[in-house]
């Protein structure tokens, strides 16, 4: 479940690239106490978060972190349920993909929501539209997709509380391995989005939008706990009264 934690965290992390290569700070942008929030504003940030956090995408991350970690559990117990009925644990792993594919699926509109009525509520209607343009180029496409689809930083947490902090260090974990796919052209045209009012906007607000990835995560591994465990009690439950069935039939 680690895998699953840190692919999302990622793709949530709507942070400045510059953020993963130590660009220099910048304070607030003029831009950080906007109001009231406009229209025009947010249906921007929303077109934005769109761009940075697209539905199929977050559900390909989610499905290679599920399989991966699936493929990852303790031999002891997929042996303990193939005793009780062959093919026990991979009917139980495809039922917990299904529940967490549509659990996300559920969520991801809120996070969209929190997402967008921060950024609308400090960026200006100009930021927005340059946020959207990096984030929709080929550039800031290839980095969103390189950084959801990371793998790193999977094994740096529990799955009990996903922290501001840790959401933090897998995204900029993520971003530098992202950088490696861009060529010579995408990477200036990200290094000139990061030094941008536009990117320095982003920056500013990174620990608000980790706060809330994090808090999302977190109520998200535990709703889902809360789902899969008593269809998973019910699954062996069946399989155990089944196989005493076929036992007294013998």
């Amino acid at each position: 479940m680690n895998h699953i934690v840190a692919l999302l965290s990622v793709s949530l992390a709507l942070n400045a690239p510059s953020a993963a290569f130590s660009a220099p700070s910048a304070p607030p942008p003029a831009s950080a106490s906007l109001t009231p929030v406009t229209p025009e504003r947010t249906a921007l940030a929303r077109e934005l978060v769109g761009y940075t956090q697209p539905k199929d995408l977050m559900l390909s991350a989610v499905l290679f972190g599920y399989e991966k970690g699936a493929s990852e559990q303790d031999a002891g117990d997929l042996a303990k349920l193939e005793s009780i009925q062959p093919g026990l644990g991979a009917r139980i792993t495809e039922r917990g993909k299904t529940e967490l594919v549509a659990l996300v699926s559920e969520e991801i509109p809120r996070m969209h929501d929190r997402l967008a009525t921060l950024f609308a509520a400090n960026c200006t209607g100009e930021e927005l539209k340059a946020l959207i343009a990096f984030y929709s180029s080929a550039a800031g496409t290839k980095m969103i997709r390189s950084v959801t689809m990371s793998d790193t930083g999977g094994d740096s947490f529990d799955d009990e509380k996903f922290t501001a902090d840790e959401a933090t260090r897998a995204n900029r974990a993520a971003a530098k391995e992202a950088a490696k796919s861009l060529n010579g052209d995408e990477w200036m045209v990200m290094m000139k989005f990061a030094t941008s009012p536009a990117g320095r906007a982003a920056k500013a607000l990174g620990p608000q939008v980790q706060a809330i990835s994090a808090e999302w995560m977190t109520r998200l591994m535990a709703d889902f706990g809360k789902r899969i465990e008593p269809i998973t009690e019910e699954m062996v439950k069946r399989a155990v009264e089944e196989a005493d069935k076929r036992a007294g039939a013998d």
